[in-house]
């Protein structure tokens, strides 16, 4: 059973909207030199190094850090439980950043196609992920338990069904790494701008 008792009260200030409005107000607020433009240069580099730290860490500390932990810590079962609902929002974050990052890579001291292809493959690998490789892993995950819980755990269906969750994490993993050089790769160049 699910407890679904809330923890707080609902409070404007604890809503992902209120958030985002202000982040964006600091970024304003922080970056505003005149205002004959939308956006000043200051602002728009700052929010592409911000998107960039938020996706960079978000993805090093989860594939890292938090997954394993999980894995080694929790019943298989709770584990993936709660990676079917992590990963979504983990690969939601992800996109928008890298679309942040990709419309203002432009401001940055040293723009170069190679940062806009590395962010653009990550991007690539990232949205299979998201609309593709988790979808179809979680559902087939999800179609495995209810066949444990029916003690079919020895049918033909389930050893399919396993053998075609493990190509699909494997792709998943391996776009995820794919989109993580990618990070490294944009990093690298724009640390050429700060030496």
């Amino acid at each position: 059973p699910v407890d679904t008792e809330e923890w707080t009260k609902k409070r404007l200030h604890n809503t992902a909207a209120f958030r985002s409005l202000a982040i964006l107000g600091a970024v304003a607020v922080a970056g505003t030199k005149s205002s004959a433009q939308f956006l000043p240069a200051q602002a728009t580099a700052s929010i592409h190094v911000l998107s960039f730290a938020t996706w960079f860490g978000t993805v090093a500390y989860t594939t890292f850090v938090l997954g394993i932990t999980m894995f080694k810590n929790l019943p298989r079962q709770t584990f993936g439980k709660l990676q079917a609902k992590l990963f979504p929002t983990y690969f939601a974050l992800s996109s928008v950043a890298l679309v942040l990052q990709l419309a203002t890579a432009k401001a940055m001291p040293v723009f170069a196609s190679k940062s806009m292809t590395a962010l653009g493959v990550a991007l690539a690998m990232t949205a299979l992920n998201q609309f593709y490789l988790e979808p179809v892993s979680t559902i087939n995950m999800m179609e495995r338990y209810s066949l444990e819980s029916r003690g079919e755990k020895e049918s033909n269906e389930y050893k399919r069904l396993k053998s075609q969750f493990g190509k699909f994490h494997g792709m998943s993993s391996l776009t995820n790494l794919v989109a993580l050089c990618g990070g490294v790769a944009h990093a690298i160049y724009m640390a050429a701008a700060l030496i």
